[in-house]
């Protein structure tokens, strides 16, 4: 699971860099949101904030990921 984060991260900074972030990435990020939340690492209520904030625009889907990632991390040490 890390691992993908990590994957996707790179992915988004690269579309960013390039200004071609769009709502297929969105979904992909959404979509990663399942694993952690099933293995409840992250509640379904912080999983659908984080959801808002991207979509809206108030967070980035690299900072979301970033968080997501911190979160299966301090799990992975536990």
């Amino acid at each position: 699971m890390l691992k993908q984060l990590k994957e996707q991260q790179r992915e988004i900074e690269t579309k960013e860099r390039a200004s071609k972030l769009g709502d297929s990435d969105k979904t992909k990020f959404i979509v990663s949101l399942k694993e952690p939340v099933r293995l409840n690492l992250i509640s379904p209520k912080d999983a659908q904030d984080l959801m808002r904030a991207v979509e809206s625009g108030q967070m980035s889907i690299k900072e979301a990921i970033k968080m997501v990632q911190a979160v299966v991390e301090s799990a992975k040490l536990q």
